[in-house]
This record gives structure tokens, C-alpha cells and sequence, in this order.
């Protein structure tokens, strides 16, 4: 297979999984980092909301669309088995591997890219801004790979 098909191919997946949990996430990041900085001129508070914001939103859509796929999985099941059987299924499937990702995002890395980003470019006309920007999608991409090395290993249990 071609780089260019194998790239459509990653797209197209990450498209599906992620496209409209990161629009959702985006924008509660944009709020929340408004919220945050706007009133006061705080990058820690416009740092630390835009957070809190990116995780409500992506995860919103995220364990909407896990517990649907949870729901029909389970349509076998009923009562209690169904709810446990639901849950089980979203958080192998959907959750799982997000959840390791999301510890050392949430805490760390995405207030620090936010912050040091929104800092650095203070300066230029429309800097902090640009710095949320590039803050943000520095986050994302350790995000992303932190979330796909989890995913892997979980799809591989008999690796080391």
C-alpha cells in the first residue's frame, strides 16, 4: 500500500473516532480559555478552563457515541447484565485507551502548552490567542500519541 493511501486510510479512522469529539472539544476549549482570560487577563485561569472546557466536550461526545455502539452491543442483554454489560463494552472500546492519555493531559500537559504558549506569544498583535492555538494542538499531538501507544499495547496483549 501507497504512504498517500495509508495516510487517507489513518484519516479517514481518526475522521471517525475523533472528528466530531475534537470540534466539540475545540470549542469548549475556545469558551473556556475565554472565560478565563478575558475578565481578568489570567493565562492560568484561561488555561485551566480551557481545559476543564476541552475535556467536558470531547468526552461529552466521546461516551455519547461509546454508550450508543454500548447500547446496541448489548441489546442481548437486559437489566442489570445489559447496564454492566453497556459499560464494560464502552470502556474497552471508546474509553479505555483515552483514560491513561487523559491523566497526564489533563493534569500537565495541556494547562503547560496553553500557558506556555498564550506566554511566549503574548507580545505579538493577537498572541495569546495564537497561543492557545498552538498551545492546543501541541497538546493534541502528545495527546494523540500518547492515546494511540495505549490503544496499541491494548490491542496487543502479548507484547511486552
Amino acid at each position: 500500500m501507497s504512504g498517500g493511501a495509508a495516510c487517507r486510510r489513518w484519516w479517514r479512522a481518526w475522521r471517525a473516532r475523533f472528528g466530531l469529539a475534537e470540534v466539540c472539544g475545540t470549542a469548549g476549549a475556545a469558551a473556556g480559555f475565554a472565560a478565563g482570560y478575558l475578565p481578568a487577563g489570567s493565562l492560568v485561569a484561561a488555561a485551566g478552563l480551557a481545559t476543564v472546557g476541552e475535556f467536558a466536550g470531547f468526552y461529552a461526545c466521546l461516551g455519547a457515541r461509546a454508550g450508543l455502539a454500548a447500547w446496541r452491543a448489548t441489546a442481548h442483554l437486559a437489566g442489570w447484565r445489559r447496564l454492566a454489560g453497556g459499560a464494560w463494552h464502552a470502556v474497552r472500546q471508546e474509553l479505555g485507551s483515552c483514560a491513561a492519555a487523559e491523566v497526564l493531559d489533563f493534569t500537565l500537559i495541556r494547562p503547560g502548552c496553553l500557558i506556555g504558549a498564550a506566554w511566549l506569544l503574548r507580545p505579538l498583535p493577537g498572541g495569546v490567542w495564537l497561543g492557545f492555538v498552538a498551545g492546543k494542538a501541541a497538546a493534541d499531538v502528545v495527546w494523540y500519541c500518547a492515546e494511540a501507544c495505549v490503544r496499541r499495547a491494548v490491542a496487543q496483549p502479548g507484547s511486552p
